[in-house]
């Protein structure tokens, strides 16, 4: 019996190496053999991840981020295309509001580069501070916002791109199929996440429709907010494909392609699925739902909390709870104990 273990990061509670570590702890304890992979669809802590495969640095170098604080930062030489982490720069774990940040200090990174990974960012921009970077010019009452951010955005009547040089040419990775705006937009989903209320949102979605109607009017373009892979990173992506032209991919399919473990799975009778919470999102373009189109054994969840509608995608679930928020080692430990029970039973 082949028993794999995959974790993606528990995003605000526990990386995915402690994840492992912790699991692999306890199997070590039950005499239970198995292979741990640490996965990623490019988004906060990929850069780690993906060194954990032997991919070699490429550059270390500073650069300021969203808070305006200068950062220390690396890229990696991944099968010879140059990878950065977006999340290094633009990460959940700002120390401002995603209101009061944008994406403009990507710019640097991205003309150093090839391939971006988009997950795990606090901006809700959708590439207004990068576009301003490039030359696009965002007037409020006949005066140009230097550095615009969302709470600027119900102030700007006008937009001028007579200066702007969109002269971009990477690679993208987007960690999410979910679109911009529509149902269940980029702004639903992970709103909350990033510290926006209800009312927040309704209101956002407002003003990032207008301003893209007002950019579409500038540049004569045939935008369209609600395509499939334009929500990642705050609707990033939606920026650096419809109005940079830079191609978008699945970050979780380029995680498995690199790093050869698509190929793997094969060779598993049992995988054990690892994610801080399972939902809906889960399964349009993350790591763990990518993994389980591929898998093929025996399929169970460990983590802290499954809420997806559909029931019959694991073979069995172990959650954390609540408990995991506040205390998620101990939690973990639990769960996996009764993971394990299970197992056993073959």
């Amino acid at each position: 019996m082949n028993i794999a273990v995959f974790s993606d990061k528990f995003s605000g509670t526990l990386s995915a190496t402690e994840v492992l570590n912790i699991v692999q702890d306890k199997f070590l304890d039950s005499n239970i053999d198995a292979d741990f992979f640490s996965v990623t669809d490019g988004g906060q802590e990929s850069t780690r991840i993906f060194k954990s495969y032997n991919f070699q640095t490429h550059e270390n170098f500073e650069t300021l981020n969203s808070d305006n604080e200068l950062s220390a930062v690396e890229s990696l030489n991944i099968n010879e295309s140059i990878f950065f982490e977006s999340a290094q720069l633009i990460g959940i774990d700002s120390e401002k509001k995603s209101m009061s940040i944008n994406s403009g200090c990507l710019l640097e990174a991205l003309q150093k580069i090839e391939v971006l990974g988009t997950g795990g960012s606090k901006t809700v921009d959708f590439g207004i501070g990068l576009l301003s970077r490039l030359g696009m010019e965002f007037i409020s009452n006949g005066e140009t916002i230097v550095n615009p951010v969302p709470k600027d955005f119900a102030f700007i009547d006008r937009i001028k791109a007579t200066s702007f040089s969109p002269n971009l040419e990477n690679r993208i990775l987007s960690d999410t199929q979910i679109s911009l705006l529509g149902e269940n937009s980029a702004f639903d989903v992970f709103g909350p996440q990033k510290g926006l209320s209800e009312k927040d949102i309704e209101k956002h979605k407002i003003e990032v429709e207008r301003l893209i109607t007002l950019i579409d009017k500038e540049l004569v373009l045939d935008l369209n907010p609600t395509e499939v892979n334009s929500g990642a990173a705050g609707g990033l992506t939606f920026t650096l494909n419809q109005i940079l032209g830079c191609e978008i991919e699945n970050g979780a399919k380029y995680f498995l392609k690199e790093t050869n473990l698509i190929n793997k799975l094969k060779n598993y009778d049992i995988g054990i699925f690892c994610e801080g919470k399972f939902d809906e999102s889960s399964l349009k373009g993350k790591i763990i739902g990518e993994l389980l189109k591929n898998f093929k054994g025996r399929r169970y969840f460990l983590g802290g909390q499954y809420t997806a509608k559909t029931e019959d995608i694991f073979t069995s679930y172990f959650q954390c709870g609540p408990e995991g928020v506040s205390d998620p080692k101990s939690s973990l430990e639990i769960a996996t104990n009764e993971l394990i029970k299970e197992i056993q039973k073959y």
